[in-house]
């Protein structure tokens, strides 16, 4: 192992020495421990594809440390996994270094989780403010005019009060919002089973029309009361946005104990989210502002998600069926 300069240790962000060329892990400080939640001695066993979360493959990470290691210093952000199954992201920066005559690669390394969660958490709120908010009440004003004009048509009512009960609904989607903009995660343990199965119950009861499927293990997460608003959004997508004539909707919960996950999945035969809809979770990032669908729901889940440090993913959206799968770490032991 390469003896790395003492104050590395001291210093409040992570560090991890690369070979310049393999690409393979020398050395770590202690914030590096603190950040990645493995040992020392772990890391620097470690293939960094191991705790990345499937966001950065091996060769696009030597090929970042070898670019470094040419002097063309890389900084990105990437989201790990921990051992304990959570996800979490890191803004990592690359730079040549040379110790004693032989060139590595250094990598700072700062934990921007929350960052990401105020930042997502500041554009859906934006969102909802700029297009939603607006987009309703000038629809209001519109049918308010009509109103105005003498006509009293039934259907102008109607829409008026549609609208306003929309807009009763996006003040609910805010407050859940701003309730998960905290800097302490859940700290219940809760049979994730136990709660899909009631809130698909209810759904059961009101629909029955629809033809439901359930298969739940018993599995278990650190959550708090936002997550069942979360299934409840997916599910009722699934039930408003789709036909309910030769509907089915399939919810299954599974534990995966070799990576310390559990995963919701929700899947119907209705018709394919519009690509417009899905694109923020397809491509992780954030639509222009101009080019966005109506709806908010997703939206909502994703952020519901992050906290929990969790994803949230589409997994087929085609006309035969679309899935969309919940993760989150799984916890140890029941509520």
């Amino acid at each position: 192992m390469v003896t790395a300069p003492n104050h590395f240790d001291q210093l409040e962000v992570g560090i991890l020495l690369h070979d310049a060329q393999t690409g393979n892990i020398l050395y770590a400080n202690h914030f590096a421990e603190e950040i990645y939640g493995y040992s020392k001695s772990e890391l620097t066993s470690m293939d960094v594809a191991e705790f990345s979360s499937a966001s950065f493959s091996r060769s696009e990470a030597v090929q970042r440390i070898r670019a470094a290691a040419d002097g063309h210093s890389q900084q990105f952000e990437w989201q790990n996994k921990r051992p304990t199954g959570e996800l979490y992201w890191v803004e990592v920066r690359l730079s040549d270094l040379t110790i004693d005559g032989t060139t590595y690669v250094v990598a700072l390394v700062r934990d921007i989780t929350e960052y990401k969660m105020n930042l997502r958490h500041l554009r859906v709120l934006t969102r909802i403010t700029r297009h939603n908010l607006r987009n309703k009440l000038n629809i209001i004003e519109g049918y308010i005019d009509q109103l105005d004009s003498g006509k009293r048509d039934p259907s102008v009512i109607n829409r008026v009060q549609r609208s306003v009960s929309e807009l009763l609904d996006l003040t609910g989607w805010i407050d859940t919002i701003k309730s998960v903009n905290r800097t302490e995660s859940p700290t219940e343990v809760c049979n994730i089973c136990q709660l899909v199965s009631e809130i698909g119950e209810s759904y059961q009861q009101e629909y029955p029309e629809i033809t439901w499927e359930f298969d739940c293990q018993h599995a278990y997460a650190t959550a708090d009361s936002t997550l069942q608003t979360a299934i409840n959004e997916l599910i009722d997508n699934a039930v408003t946005h789709n036909p309910h004539e030769n509907l089915t909707i399939s919810v299954s919960v599974r534990e995966h104990p070799d990576d310390k996950q559990i995963s919701i999945c929700v899947t119907d035969t209705g018709q394919p989210i519009p690509e417009i809809e899905i694109e923020p979770l397809v491509s992780g990032y954030d639509p222009d502002p101009l080019e966005h669908g109506e709806r908010i729901g997703l939206w909502e889940v994703q952020t519901i998600i992050n906290a929990h440090r969790g994803r949230l993913s589409v997994n087929e959206n085609s006309v035969d069926q679309k899935t969309i799968k919940i993760t989150l770490p799984q916890a140890e032991s029941e509520c």
